[in-house]
């Protein structure tokens, strides 16, 4: 249920609403890989029927964040690191190739006016450097960081055709960044990439860019080890 914010009546909530909600848990591990959720279960929490639980699940089994068995249930999807891996492939092609851009579109100037914005991105992401997981602030400076550049060359909508994918990297990266307590580790692999851009060597912005967006091989079989219920 929700509140009408100008009625103050309590709202049935809908399929999207749940959707949404039940999306975000899966995405903070609030709703565990191999968990089993129902029907029943989900519509006694929300106070809603079974069929808007029933739309909320068809869509999330559609983007791979849950499974339907029969005669068994419904359960929060493992995470699959070979699928994981692709999507992280596809990501750091998309961001190689706007450095290409940075470096072969953007005026000199503009390009200085870039690395001032980023230098401010990363002087905020300093103070997030005790954080614990990716739960506080630094996510949100995170994302600001990549899509300030993204959106200096104009290609944001390419992450947005990217969207389902992104979703599946979010749960991954909040699960990473705790296993290793990795936030130290990110700022400065974000600045490896800026001073790399300041020293006008694209090669190495790109290869500082793969290097920070590839967080698989470091930890698989210590986090296998660790959770095994959670992985295929």
């Amino acid at each position: 249920m929700f509140e009408n914010p100008k009625l103050g009546i309590p709202q049935p909530c809908t399929a999207d609403e749940v959707y949404h909600s039940l999306l975000k848990s899966i995405i903070k591990f609030e709703l565990e890989p191999g968990k089993r959720i129902s029907e029943n279960q989900i519509a006694q929490k929300y106070k809603v029927s079974r069929s808007v639980v029933r739309t909320a699940f068809t869509r999330l089994q559609q983007i791979k964040f849950v499974e339907v068995f029969p005669q068994r249930g419904t359960y929060i999807s493992l995470i699959d690191l070979n699928y994981i891996s692709d999507l992280l492939m596809l990501r750091t092609a998309v961001e190689k190739e706007v450095i290409y851009e940075m470096f072969s579109a953007l005026k000199e100037e503009d390009r200085a006016a870039l690395v001032a914005a980023l230098e401010a991105n990363l002087a905020k992401q300093e103070k997030c450097r005790s954080e614990q997981d990716y739960y506080g602030k630094f996510p949100r400076i995170d994302s600001s960081f990549h899509k300030t550049m993204i959106d200096s060359v104009g290609r944001n909508a390419l992450l947005e055709l990217l969207n389902d994918a992104m979703l599946h990297i979010a749960r991954w990266r909040n699960f990473d960044v705790a296993f290793d307590r990795r936030i130290p580790e990110l700022i400065e692999q974000h600045r490896a990439i800026v001073d790399a851009i300041k020293a006008e060597n694209m090669l190495l912005a790109q290869k500082k860019m793969a290097d920070h967006l590839e967080t698989i091989s470091g930890i698989a079989d210590r986090a296998k080890a660790k959770f095994p219920s959670y992985f295929i």
